[in-house]
């Protein structure tokens, strides 16, 4: 018994390179997803080994660049444009010495006391060195007091009056100086967002693909 199958060629061809017209935007879809799902990862690393202050903070793990169907390249990363000092996600990464940025020394908030009453807390907006206002005045002595009833005494650091007299109780160290401050790694967000685009693209672009081909199939 001979058995003849007619098949239109014309029409499969057509299909499959309707389909494959679609792939670019099944990946672009893929990269994105999968880029948003890894910088969500990131941002939780950063919480669970942190203490953040400012939501500021994690909102700078983001993509720094996304996928266009032209260009299917997504930067997923720190974005460390900020005004002011360098964002400490980087050195917090990958460990580091923080140097000053304006004279010698760096000014380190003390746990504890008025510029920070508790760890979690932020350096309150009135103790901040800028708004200390050092720096004023005609005289050297004035130059070196500051807002907050202030004073520094160079290479040690800004002490706080806080009580009339000259006992040692009468003042109180708020900020340390020193040269220079090492880092040492405290976050992995490299490798959490590795993890997620490892495990996470290919059933994403599975997904992604499928919804093509059908949205395709169904024009058609």
């Amino acid at each position: 018994m001979k058995i003849s199958v007619d098949i239109d060629a014309e029409q499969v061809v057509k299909l499959t390179a309707a389909v494959l017209r679609q792939l670019p935007y099944a990946a672009n879809n893929a990269i994105t997803r999968t880029a948003k799902e890894a910088v969500d990862a990131a941002q939780k690393d950063a919480t669970a080994d942190l203490q953040i202050r400012k939501r500021f903070i994690l909102n700078r793990i983001k993509i720094l660049q996304y996928s266009r169907v032209s260009n299917l390249t997504a930067i997923i990363g720190v974005d460390t444009k900020v005004q002011g000092a360098p964002l400490l996600l980087g050195f917090l990464e990958e460990g580091g010495e923080k140097q000053p940025i304006a004279g010698p020394d760096i000014a380190i908030p003390l746990t504890g006391e008025a510029p920070r009453p508790s760890f979690p807390d932020p350096v309150g907006t009135s103790f901040r060195y800028k708004n200390l206002k050092f720096g004023g005045g005609s005289t050297f002595a004035d130059s070196r007091r500051g807002r907050k009833r202030t004073f520094i005494i160079p290479g040690v650091g800004i002490f706080q009056r806080v009580a009339a007299g000259d006992s040692p109780d009468s003042t109180v160290l708020i900020y340390s100086f020193k040269p220079s401050a090492k880092i040492a790694p405290h976050t992995h967000l490299r490798d959490a967002m590795l993890k997620v685009i490892g495990a996470r693209f290919a059933p994403i672009f599975t997904e992604e693909f499928t919804k093509e081909i059908l949205k395709k199939a169904n024009s058609l």
